[in-house]
């Protein structure tokens, strides 16, 4: 298979499942719009060392550990479908309480870890990426993929997330998004809550 045809396959299918609205994308508008633009791009930082760690997991056989094992990905599922729920109900709570709200006095660098390892940690607690980079890897790259491709893979990846969810904080740190925002903030937090409670359930509950 020519490598760059391969390439271009894994950067199409990769680009597809990046746009397409889920867990990493809700927690990064989230983060921007309660917090600040640097936090938004911290939990980006987070969704991206997830994206590496799964990539790398994925050119050498994840799916193959969870065939083997399948507790451990039922033990990752659990773990993310309860994390994604978890998020979710902190936010209807927020939803329902006053716009007035008490912050522990935190430090400028631990808000921003905070931020960076809540991307991290939606990323890694969704055993489903693993399945579908491996997927990706299976169907794009030829059958024994030299480690090259895997290395140049796995930088596309990551520059793909980077890019796009960089993009989404620009656009909802912007003054006019923000004013915006700032009107519907309650409606918009309690539907982000059932969207991540909804996100935990289905992977808890999916089968698959």
């Amino acid at each position: 298979m020519n490598t760059t045809i391969a390439l271009l396959s894994v950067v199409s299918i990769w680009s597809i499942a990046v746009i397409t609205p889920g867990p990493n994308l809700l927690i990064t508008v989230q983060t921007t719009v309660n917090h600040s633009r640097l936090s938004g791009m911290f939990t980006v930082l987070g969704t991206c060392t997830g994206t590496i760690i799964w990539a790398v997991v994925g050119y050498f056989g994840i799916a193959y550990l969870f065939t083997v094992s399948p507790w451990f990905y039922i033990t990752l599922k659990v773990a993310g479908g309860s994390y994604l729920i978890y998020l979710g109900i902190k936010s209807v709570i927020s939803f329902y309480r006053s716009t007035t709200k008490v912050h522990e006095p935190q430090s400028r660098q631990q808000k921003l870890f905070n931020s960076w390892q809540t991307g991290l940690t939606t990323n890694l607690l969704n055993p489903k990426t693993a399945i579908f980079i491996t997927s990706i890897f299976a169907s794009a790259l030829p059958k024994e993929p030299s480690l090259l491709i895997g290395i140049l893979s796995i930088i596309l990846m990551t520059l793909i997330s980077l890019l796009w969810y960089s993009i989404v904080v620009f656009l909802f740190s912007s003054e006019k998004i923000s004013t915006h925002y700032g009107q519907i903030q309650n409606r918009i937090q309690g539907f982000a809550g059932a969207a991540f409670i909804v996100f935990g359930t289905k992977l808890l509950l999916d089968n698959k």
